[in-house]
């Protein structure tokens, strides 16, 4: 059984080494004008009448609960291709080839789906991205 223990364990910890380290929860005024060593990723949803909120994923890691009127910062250490999504009734994604030093904007929001809003997302302009992200509040 201990043996079993020991097993396990090096691998959670080999499969922890293989993943992105991802930082999320962090203030948006924290993030300096040039961060050579990382990613950025802006995610914001602005208001509307629809409030079926979703998930939003960066791989198998739920990094922002989309809502009307929220936003959140995400920081990426490794770069590589990411596929972000999220799913109600159906999925919806989007692929980022992420590059440290960069500022990555994405909107949320949702469309009519046959029962329930459908998620979307929507990888946006760095200009159009600030100018909504700033807007919420």
């Amino acid at each position: 059984m201990k043996r079993i223990v020991t097993i396990l364990s090096a691998l959670a910890l080999l499969l922890c080494g293989c993943s992105p380290r991802i930082a999320g929860g962090i203030q948006a005024e924290s993030i300096p004008e040039d961060h050579p060593g990382y990613a950025v990723i802006y995610f914001y949803r602005t208001g509307n009448f629809v409030k079926t909120p979703y998930n939003v994923h960066l791989g198998d890691e739920v990094v922002y609960r989309s809502k009307n009127n929220t936003k959140a910062v995400v920081k990426v250490d490794k770069p590589g291709t990411y596929e972000i999504w999220g799913k109600t009734e159906s999925r919806e994604s989007l692929t980022l080839d992420i590059e440290p030093g960069k500022d990555y904007y994405v909107k949320t929001f949702v469309h009519m789906g046959v029962a329930i809003w459908r998620p979307s997302l929507e990888l946006v302009s760095p200009e159009r991205g600030k100018a909504e992200w700033d807007s919420i509040r």
